[in-house]
Parts: C-alpha cells; sequence; structure tokens
C-alpha cells in the first residue's frame, strides 16, 4: 500500500462536494494508495503544462453531474499527495488545466518547503 497525503486547499474542495462526488473520488484514491505510481488510464494520466514539475498527475472519475479531477504528485517521501481538485464539466478545458496547474505548483512548492522544514528540524534534534 502507497501513503496517501493531502493539502488543506484539497480538503475542503473534498468536502464541499455532494455524496455522490466524494465516493467516486474516494474510489480513485482508494485505487491510488494500492497501485500508486502504477495506476493506469482510465483512472490516472499525466498532466502536461507545467513548466516546473514533470511529474504532475490527476485522478480521473465522473458522475452523472461531475467529471471530477484532482491533481496529485509523488513527493520526496514518495507519498501520494493530492493537491485540489476541480469539475471541468461544462469548463473549457484549455483553462481548467491550466488553472489547476498554477494551483497545484504553488501547493507543491508550499509541501515541498514544510518537508524541507521536516528535515532541517530532524537534523537538529540527532
Amino acid at each position: 500500500m502507497w501513503n496517501v497525503d493531502s493539502s488543506d486547499e484539497y480538503d475542503v474542495w473534498f468536502l464541499s462536494l455532494d455524496e455522490e462526488s466524494k465516493e467516486a473520488v474516494l474510489q480513485r484514491v482508494l485505487l491510488l494508495r494500492q497501485y500508486g505510481p502504477q495506476l493506469p488510464r482510465p483512472y490516472s494520466d499525466t498532466l502536461h503544462g507545467s513548466k516546473k514539475y514533470t511529474n504532475l498527475k490527476e485522478l480521473r472519475n465522473q458522475t452523472q453531474q461531475h467529471v471530477l479531477r484532482v491533481a496529485y504528485y509523488f513527493d520526496r517521501k514518495r507519498h501520494a499527495f493530492l493537491l485540489t481538485g476541480g469539475d471541468k464539466k461544462g469548463k473549457d478545458q484549455k483553462t481548467f488545466y491550466k488553472d489547476l496547474i498554477a494551483e497545484s505548483e504553488v501547493i507543491i512548492e508550499k509541501h515541498e518547503k514544510e518537508l524541507e522544514n521536516e528535515r532541517c528540524n530532524q537534523n537538529d534534534g540527532k
């Protein structure tokens, strides 16, 4: 099993979903826990368009009402880290992904700084 962590931004987004959407997202998160980086399409796919990160991915699922996407990446601890989510139904695909990737990059930068601070604090305690 792979560890899966999440950002505050993802948590807020997830809690805003209706029950059917939460269940759909959780199905994909459970697959991610099981398969890790080997999770194939149609469940997961690579996100293209980031100038900073080449390892951005998305979980993919849909309900009758929504086309759900969750951006994630594997951090330096080799944990899957859920960044943020969105519903692309009825939205321009190019704009949707541009915004999703931009938000994801900001969250990754914050998360990587937190991991670096943890590492430094652990080294100081030795």
